[in-house]
């Protein structure tokens, strides 16, 4: 019976320590991947000073487009060294937020967002530093991935908050649409 007691206390004691050091999902600005509508989204974007630039829907090849995955550019949101913002939807749900930051040969601003993402979000599941090769930082919490990218021969950073499943049903969307658009037949020349 003191076996099983020692054990009961270990794991609870185990357990209060994961949640008391659980980082909880990345909601940047209070927005939920994966829940977020497009008009909640544009709510909160513009009471935070964004304004919208350009919008429309993805571009799959060519002037293939899927209508059922809109994506909305932003700029003026409150986030220092930020060039742009797209957001992106499908079937009205976020799915992808993919932030723009200038890059400089240094690659130091890379190394400004990695500390704070680190100290935000702890370390990060995958790391490259970005010297000779692509500056890679990923962080995964549950169904939705943070990925800082800062490729080698590039004057642009990219920060991007994805939601897994919903981007798996993008890329079935993305197919279905491609094959209903290539498989009809061309009039013309």
């Amino acid at each position: 019976m003191g076996k099983m007691r020692e054990f009961f206390i270990v794991l609870v004691g185990s357990l209060v320590a994961f949640f008391a050091f659980a980082v909880e999902k990345p909601e940047p600005f209070g927005l939920k991947l994966g829940t977020t509508t497009k008009s909640t989204a544009l709510s909160i974007i513009t009471s935070e000073g964004g304004r919208v630039v350009s919008q429309g829907y993805k571009k799959i090849k060519g002037d293939i487009i899927n209508p059922n995955v809109e994506g909305i550019e932003v700029e003026g949101l409150p986030v220092d060294n930020l060039l742009t913002a797209t957001f992106w939807f499908y079937k009205d749900k976020l799915f992808l937020i993919e932030y723009t930051f200038p890059l400089s040969m240094s690659k130091e601003e890379f190394n400004v967002v990695y500390n704070q993402l680190k100290a935000k979000y702890g370390a990060p599941k995958k790391f490259v530093k970005p010297w000779l090769a692509d500056g890679v930082a990923e962080w995964r919490f549950q169904d939705v991935v943070i990925r800082l990218l800062a490729p080698w021969v590039s004057r642009s950073m990219y920060l991007i908050y994805e939601h897994i499943p919903l981007s798996k049903e993008v890329e079935k969307s993305d197919q279905e649409v491609f094959q209903k658009e290539t498989a009809k037949p061309r009039r013309g020349l």
